[in-house]
């Protein structure tokens, strides 16, 4: 199932803002990394990739858009646009440690999501992939040599004190450092466990929301 690009549905500005290192792959497979900026001489509408050629430095325009508040696109001779630093998702390079639901990233940036893994060392398709998001029972395995990485999605963890529920509905007090399940659902009697977990035990419940707690009239 491939994936949108990272800025679909962003603003000029939004992308200006990131503060992150980004991938590009030009037409001709020629690739730059780097944070993107906006130079003070260049448009509202503009943002660039900085590099350093010899003792000159120049600017390669990625996005350009109407207005800052506009959705930017991305020129013809640029074939992808990713993003390398991205909070919610780890990043991993050893093909074997992908795992079933991580996400495939191709050599040529497009993604993926992981259906099946063959273990097998003398295998050269490691991983198989979803390829029709309408169908998701059938699988396509991938050449090892078309794996860049693999993107798995990190688990939403308490970031903030406060009522959180976990996926089973569960709700938990975070105090800042650590997390007690509450008791009384049924009874209607709440209580806090006094048992305490850390918040890197909790993950097998993940991901967490935030709780609103509703005064009854």
């Amino acid at each position: 199932m491939s994936e949108k690009p990272f800025w679909e549905g962003k603003t000029l500005m939004e992308i200006q803002n990131l503060d992150k290192r980004v991938k590009v792959t030009m037409e001709n497979g020629d690739v730059f990394i780097g944070k993107l900026v906006r130079r003070s001489r260049d448009a509202d509408g503009m943002c660039s990739l900085p590099m350093q050629l010899d003792a000159h430095r120049t600017y390669l325009p990625v996005f350009s858009a109407e207005s800052f508040d506009t959705q930017p696109v991305i020129p013809s001779y640029v074939d992808t646009v990713e993003l390398l630093d991205d909070p919610e998702y780890e990043r991993i390079d050893d093909i074997h440690d992908v795992c079933k639901g991580d996400i495939f990233v191709a050599t040529n940036g497009n993604r993926f999501s992981v259906a099946a893994v063959d273990d097998d060392d003398k295998t050269d398709s490691t991983l198989a992939v979803i390829i029709q998001a309408e169908n998701t029972n059938y699988h396509t395995w991938m050449f090892n040599s078309n794996f860049a990485y693999a993107l798995r999605p990190k688990p939403k963890l308490p970031d903030k004190p406060g009522l959180w529920f976990d996926k089973y509905d569960v709700v938990w007090c975070f105090d800042g450092d650590s997390l007690r399940p509450l008791r009384g659902a049924i009874t209607g009697e709440w209580d806090i466990y006094k048992d305490t977990w850390g918040i890197r035990a909790t993950t097998s419940f993940a991901p967490f929301r935030p709780a609103k707690v509703v005064e009854d009239a």
